[in-house]
């Protein structure tokens, strides 16, 4: 079968839609299918390429908005009709990821006008920011453009109870809607073999204290600023920030270290080297990091929220409020029992081995 992926970004654009493309990708062809991607130009190149083995097209497209944390790029409509046309052609069947970018709402439609099968991903629904005038438009465009493209699709999987209630409305009557969770790398992400490769790793990136690492784009709902708020108030941990565009963080205190983009084995190392992650993020499907964190063996403290308790439980996880003195309190009541930390760790493992495994999302 070939099957068309179709996002905003592609592979090895960084960002959790994209890992995730990118692992389905692999997994399908590994089950035998065919597989291209065709998303906006930013990051890749114009035209086709490949990536990683899998076939890749990028259309023309501004990315603006981006620099207010809405990843949405203005695709070139002409191209854009153009490779859509080419590549529908091609496709048995089309797996469209997020219902309000451009090419997915329009590949859905055009998908459907040809009889192919489409499944639609959301990933995350709505997305709560400080902006009055954003959450409107993201509500009006969820309640037509989004309504377009789950009307257009066969089936609809998302992350969690909270994206399945606000689709819900959204979806024609009869269409399946399904909870399918993202799975890790269990192999890549796994914790260092003993307490001698710990050490080394720790020395590698200098975590001479308790140290806490944060992995998130320096966007609104991932809550950096809770953290550097939760530094402020913890000068006896260390805070290591990864992720895209954390280099523009700007910050005088002396426990903050940022990093920026890292790639995926040196983002293993880090996970390997910390004492926990910290994501005190809003607004999220399931975030990737999590899973990463917990197959390195990392116990995480994550905003106490619906969506965190239906796949997280006290043995690997700390739940509190998006409040920086309750992210302190909890971190310091982590680091403080080196003995609590790594029997989390070690049920973190096991709970990401058991749960979260790309062949099965790929299959399912």
């Amino acid at each position: 079968m070939n099957i068309l992926l179709i996002s905003n970004y592609a592979p090895p654009n960084e960002g959790g839609i994209q890992f995730v493309m990118g692992a389905l990708a692999r997994e399908y062809q590994a089950l035998g299918h065919e597989v291209a991607i065709l998303a906006s130009d930013t990051g890749i190149p114009r035209g086709v390429s490949t990536h990683d083995g899998v076939t890749r097209i990028g259309v023309r497209a501004l990315n603006f908005l981006e620099r207010r944390s809405i990843p949405f790029p203005l695709f070139d409509p002409i191209t854009l009709l153009d490779q859509l046309g080419r590549w529908l052609a091609w496709a048995d069947a089309v797996h469209v990821h997020g219902l309000l970018y451009l090419n997915g709402v329009l590949g859905a439609a055009l998908a459907r006008r040809r009889g192919l099968p489409i499944v639609l991903t959301e990933h995350v629904g709505f997305v709560e920011y400080k902006s009055a005038l954003i959450n409107q438009v993201q509500t009006l465009a969820l309640h037509t453009v989004g309504r377009v493209t789950t009307w257009s699709s066969s089936a609809v999987t998302v992350l969690n109870a909270r994206v399945a209630h606000e689709l819900r409305p959204l979806v024609r009557a009869g269409t399946p809607l399904h909870k399918i969770v993202n799975g890790v790398d269990t192999t890549l992400f796994q914790p260092p073999a003993d307490a001698a490769a710990r050490a080394q790793l720790r020395q590698r990136w200098n975590m001479t204290r308790p140290t806490l690492a944060f992995v998130g784009r320096y966007a609104e709902k991932k809550g950096i600023d809770l953290v550097v708020a939760s530094a402020r108030l913890t000068p006896e941990i260390d805070y290591v920030i990864c992720g895209r565009d954390t280099e523009h963080l700007h910050t005088d205190l002396p426990n903050i270290r940022v990093i920026g983009v890292v790639d995926q084995p040196r983002l293993a190392a880090i996970y390997g080297a910390a004492d926990a992650l910290l994501l005190p993020s809003e607004g999220e499907g399931f975030p990737l990091v999590v899973q990463e964190a917990l197959a390195c063996a990392l116990p995480v403290i994550v905003t106490d929220n619906a969506t965190n308790h239906e796949y997280l439980d006290a043995t690997v996880a700390l739940f509190t409020a998006r409040d920086p003195q309750a992210i302190a309190a909890a971190a310091r009541d982590l680091l403080a029992d080196e003995t609590r930390r790594i029997r989390m760790g070690v049920a973190a493992r096991a709970w990401a081995v058991a749960n979260f495994d790309w062949r099965e999302t790929a299959q399912r």
